[in-house]
């Protein structure tokens, strides 16, 4: 008798699923419902929280958000420096594209006949009839800024009425 060869089946027996009826050869398994109420094992009540408990949970949820917050904010404050400092790439070449476009068209006009001096002087009351433009538009803007109608509501000693006629 081969002790070694027995031992290996043995173990390869155990290793192997039992089948899916709930059936092993020869004797049929035991199911829940068959053992005895009695001898079912109890399971323990999961112990009570406690105050400390619940503070140590509400700081670590507190402790987790803020973390969250602070690299959220990180992350934004870097993409703030980011996005200025492309948008004054961008205004940087802007300006040189606009300069270096302007500079042609004085080109061009003085190599069509028109004399410098001239060419500039347009290039220059053009430039000067957009600024007065401009600043209009943004003259016109200002009283956008000063939040008249809270400052109107705030300093207001009439109280809104709602519908019951009480105070809102």
């Amino acid at each position: 008798m081969d002790v070694a060869h027995n031992t290996v089946a043995g173990s390869r027996k155990a290793a192997e699923p039992a089948p899916s009826s709930g059936a092993r050869e020869g004797a049929a398994a035991p199911s829940a419902s068959n053992i005895p109420p009695s001898s079912r094992a109890t399971r323990p009540s999961p112990p009570r929280p406690t105050v400390a408990q619940f503070i140590a949970d509400i700081r670590a949820a507190f402790t987790a958000r803020f973390h969250l917050f602070e690299l959220e904010a990180k992350r934004a404050a870097l993409s703030g420096a980011y996005m200025l400092a492309f948008a004054v790439g961008a205004a940087l070449l802007g300006v040189t594209a606009w300069l270096i476009l302007i500079g042609a068209l004085i080109v061009g006009a003085v190599s069509v006949g028109v004399h410098w001096l001239v060419a500039v002087a347009i290039a220059i009351a053009l430039h000067a009839a957009a600024v007065f433009f401009l600043v209009r538009a943004i003259r016109g803007m200002v009283d956008n800024l000063t939040f008249a109608g809270t400052r109107r509501t705030l300093t207001s000693s009439e109280h809104v009425k709602g519908e019951d006629g009480g105070s809102v």
